[in-house]
């Protein structure tokens, strides 16, 4: 009895270490930085500061390429963007899909009402197969012409985060009651 006490207490001990020990990764990287893809109608305006972005017509974009960051199966993000820029007309906006991996996992916008200035952009999304390697933003709609542009500025901060689900540390928690519960039996 004092054994079988004893390799319950083991047990549950391990398990709480185990679920103790799956936490969520992640990376953070500076994006957008000068050396990013840019299309927009001038690129990098100067050593602060990339745009004017306000044509899907003209496939305007940032993006951004991570070799290497030992992240995988990324499935959320939190994004700082410096809106360094705006000049759009009244209840104009640009809209934007952001990539990860070239995957849209979700949409930004900025209006002439938002002014300039600091703001985040955090999404949630499905795992993403395979190791994260780029970001992008992507407008995905026209303002007339005229009626304005924003601009981004460089070196923000953006941290891609890999979920652990919660269903793996369930799994290893009813395996150890079954391990448990056969040792019983004995």
């Amino acid at each position: 009895m004092k054994d079988s006490l004893r390799n319950i207490a083991a047990a549950v001990a391990l398990t709480v270490t185990a679920a103790g020990a799956a936490h969520a990764a992640s990376v953070t990287v500076q994006f957008p930085t000068s050396a990013a893809t840019v299309v927009g109608s001038v690129g990098l305006i100067g050593p602060t500061q990339i745009g004017y972005f306000w044509s899907v017509a003209r496939g305007d974009l940032v993006s951004q390429a991570y070799p290497g960051t030992g992240l995988f199966g990324a499935s959320s993000l939190s994004m700082d963007l410096n809106v360094s820029f705006n000049n759009l007309s009244s209840g104009d906006s640009v809209n934007w899909d952001v990539l990860v991996n070239n995957v849209d996992v979700g949409d930004w916008s900025w209006s002439s009402a938002d002014g300039t200035g600091l703001t985040n952009i955090a999404l949630s999304f499905a795992p993403i197969a395979g190791e994260f390697s780029s970001l992008a933003l992507v407008v995905k709609n026209e303002v007339p012409g005229g009626n304005g542009s924003i601009a981004l500025g460089l070196d923000t901060r953006t941290t891609v985060f890999n979920d652990v689900p919660e269903p793996a540390t369930l799994l290893l928690l009813g395996l150890t009651m079954a391990g448990l519960a056969a040792t019983r039996r004995r």
